[in-house]
């Protein structure tokens, strides 16, 4: 009798399928190394006032306040700025490592628990971009990523193979998961959440600004945004003709995070967002840039076991997602959350969800002399003015400044403001200029303009945050 269904030839049209050339995890790997190097570059250039005792948050002040979680605390092992400057060079020698592809999955777990702790030494800093990093960073674990342009080679072939498609699913993960978190009205009847998120002066590019006249497109944009990030990560996963599904997925993404760059300033979010692509680029386009063919002698056919476990891994991800996912009344239990921290695999992908802020601001330091001047020590010690800047984003010295100032004005993080305003009269102090001003009072101001509904004015509130 004529077998109707055949398990190994279905398993073998999968394989032909779901095919992953070895030489897009070879660039995804000096691409991603390239990427945490520069974020490690951002970092090191406010360690001192992020990281240190002398900052904004010193470690001991910050453990009254923040839940702890169980992980390998090296960056929190001394507050001294000599301590966290050695651990920085570890951390970026542990990158350049990976990324050359020498001794690579023992510098990329040592890379991980550097981020891990890093990103726990002052969660205040951190966005979707440092949660995909450290994603995928675990989950590439399990992938070998020097078949070639490596400085240590392991030549594979990749075929069917559980764990690149774990590594998939948890990319498209950050798209399908924002979607289905985007619940108000501004993204579905209203229509106006481009309108909020391009008013937000303190990430508004030019472009963005320049899209706010015109109201019907951004309300046609803010559909396709959504649709878009529901349904393009499906392309990844039709089983006929993978590959070119795969491509046109790819590049329908990457046009996205462009946009996104182009109009929004979040940080280095977009890169690892296009980063995260590349291991899923089919091989015709590096046969199309003659890119060089690799010898493969090893078949990348994983243990049941290693697939058992990243399969379970995936579970705990999606569960652990659908916390935040209205529609859904399931999630994950508080006291199981705690297996993720020392995994690096926490994450939120809730952007501008379920609805867009619909504030912003710019800050002020104001100080009074003893000679009764009122001075702002964040515009150069310029006498006080509460006029709106031409443009806010320009006063914001970088993404990781911005983020801590959107948690400096919560109702709930009222406690950061404390610390931050120490920092400030330190930096005075040590102002080799103006040290000589005798400060009576100082004040933190917060200038709190709320974005209008289309048509209406903008209203200006002027908010003290401190004493």
């Amino acid at each position: 009798m004529k077998k109707i269904f055949d398990i190994q030839n279905l398993s073998q049209k999968l394989s032909n399928s779901f095919q992953f050339d070895v030489r897009a995890l070879a660039f995804f790997r000096i691409a991603f190394g390239f990427a945490m190097l520069l974020d490690l570059c951002i970092r090191l250039s406010d360690f001192k006032a992020f990281y240190t005792q002398d900052g904004v948050l010193p470690y001991n002040y910050l453990i009254q306040f923040f839940d702890k979680y169980l992980y390998v605390p090296i960056y929190q092992l001394n507050d001294s700025p000599w301590f966290v400057g050695v651990c920085f060079a570890l951390h970026l020698g542990a990158v350049f490592c990976f990324t050359i592809g020498y001794k690579i999955k023992l510098f990329q777990v040592i890379t991980l628990l550097f981020y891990i702790s890093l990103h726990m030494r002052n969660p205040y800093l951190l966005q979707g971009g440092d949660d995909l990093l450290r994603c995928m960073l675990f989950f590439t674990l399990f992938i070998p990523l020097n078949a070639t342009y490596a400085i240590q080679k392991k030549a594979v072939n990749t075929q069917f193979n559980i764990p690149i498609l774990v590594l998939m699913f948890q990319v498209m993960m950050v798209y399908w998961v924002s979607a289905l978190m985007k619940t108000s009205t501004e993204w579905h009847s209203d229509g106006t959440a481009l309108y909020y998120a391009f008013n937000l002066d303190f990430i508004q590019w030019p472009l963005a600004k320049y899209l706010l006249n015109f109201p019907a497109l951004l309300k046609v944009l803010t559909h396709v945004v959504f649709y878009l990030e529901l349904l393009v990560p499906l392309l990844f996963f039709i089983p006929i003709y993978n590959n070119r599904f795969r491509f046109i997925g790819i590049i329908i993404l990457c046009l996205f995070q462009i946009g996104i760059a182009s109009t929004l300033f979040v940080g280095l979010f977009f890169l690892f967002n296009l980063i995260a692509l590349i291991p899923f680029l089919p091989s015709f386009v590096f046969n199309y840039f003659k890119c060089k063919t690799v010898h493969l002698n090893e078949p990348l056919i994983t243990s049941p076991i290693k697939n058992k476990m990243v399969g379970f891994i995936l579970l705990y991800v999606l569960i652990w997602n659908t916390t935040y996912i209205p529609q859904l009344k399931y999630g994950i239990a508080k006291k199981l959350k705690v297996f993720a921290y020392p995994l690096g695999i926490n994450q939120n992908w809730g952007m501008f969800a379920p609805s867009v802020f619909k504030d912003d601001g710019w800050f002020i330091y104001e100080a009074i002399t003893t000679n009764g001047d009122s001075l702002d020590l964040n515009n150069n010690y310029s006498k006080i003015t509460y006029t709106k800047p031409d443009n806010i984003l320009s006063t914001i010295r970088n993404d990781r400044w911005r983020k801590y100032n959107e948690y400096i004005v919560l109702a709930d993080r009222t406690w950061l403001r404390k610390p931050l305003k120490e920092y400030i009269l330190k930096r005075h102090d040590a102002n080799k200029t103006y040290h000589h001003l005798q400060l009576k009072k100082f004040y933190l101001v917060y200038m709190m303009e709320l974005t209008p509904k289309p048509g209406d004015s903008a209203t200006i509130s002027h908010i003290y945050l401190t004493d």
